[in-house]
């Protein structure tokens, strides 16, 4: 079937091109980059390990209820988006203080990027 009768399967996995692929280790990128910036944060070896292991438990937590695929209180685009780009900022932000400022500008630009243009691409084919 073809055109404007073509009945999609429910139970077809959606495609995974590269943006997504990038759009994942972005995704990835800003947990390591929190464990790695929390545990830079200090000298104390217990408030590495806190560090390390809390804010990317906190950026998972909230990725988790409003951004993944699954969840049920998914956020809609922009809004979405715009959540997404607030954590990106503040991984950023972290990242630059403790790991260096082009760690953290390189991140936020190429993620806040790859979202954007997910987004974009989620809108258009909405409009459809």
């Amino acid at each position: 079937m073809s055109g404007a009768h073509e009945v999609r399967d429910a139970t077809a996995v959606p495609r995974v091109g590269p943006l997504e692929v990038v759009s994942f280790l972005c995704e990835l990128s800003m947990l390591v980059l929190l464990a790695l910036a929390g545990a830079a944060s200090t000298d104390s070896l217990l408030g590495k390990v806190i560090f390390a292991v809390a804010l990317p438990a906190v950026a998972a937590a909230v990725w988790a209820v409003w951004m993944a695929p699954t969840s049920g209180r998914r956020l809609p685009n922009p809004a979405r988006l715009y959540v997404q780009v607030a954590l990106f900022a503040a991984t950023a932000v972290v990242a630059g203080v403790f790991l260096g400022p082009v760690v953290g500008l390189v991140f936020f630009v190429v993620a806040a990027g790859v979202f954007g243009e997910l987004c974009r691409r989620e809108m258009r084919a909405r409009r459809s």
